[in-house]
């Protein structure tokens, strides 16, 4: 299973991908097809990791994803392969391709609705502070310079 610094590492890949460019959106396997519809032809205006969740936000939308143990994206440069298999969904610029399959979660979201999500998981365990020490949220008390959060 993709642990947290790997959801937030696609998060900057895609950020450099998709973030301010027009996508083409489809679902060749059929599971995500309506969801693919409504992003298709919107612009990604940001991607955002919480835990391991990813987000791309397309103007009232979120896109959420959650990879669980089997999903995975790839990427490369356009023009995107043939799709294959179980591909979830498709996402094209005029530069690249993102593709993602076997994801657990795979759904749109509204501001209200990821709100809800993200108050359900929870604050990030650690973040960086204007401090060089981490602070852990959950205790509210900071980690001891030895330990990673």
């Amino acid at each position: 299973m993709p642990e947290g610094h790997t959801i937030h590492r696609l998060a900057r890949r895609h950020r450099t991908l998709l973030v301010g460019r027009r996508v083409a959106a489809s679902s060749p396997q059929g599971r995500f097809a309506e969801g693919a519809a409504l992003i298709d032809g919107q612009v990604v205006d940001a991607t955002d990791a919480w835990g391991k969740h990813l987000f791309h936000r397309y103007d009232d939308l979120w896109l959420h994803v959650h990879l669980g143990l089997f999903g995975k994206f790839r990427d490369g440069d356009a023009p995107a392969p043939d799709p294959r298999g179980a591909l979830r969904l498709l996402l094209t610029t005029d530069d690249h391709w993102v593709e993602l399959r076997g994801p657990t979660a795979c759904e749109l979201m509204t501001d209200p609705e990821r709100d809800v999500l993200l108050a359900r998981l929870g604050p990030i365990l650690c973040v960086a502070t204007p401090t060089p020490e981490p602070s852990c949220h959950a205790s509210g008390a900071a980690a001891p310079r030895s330990a990673p959060c």
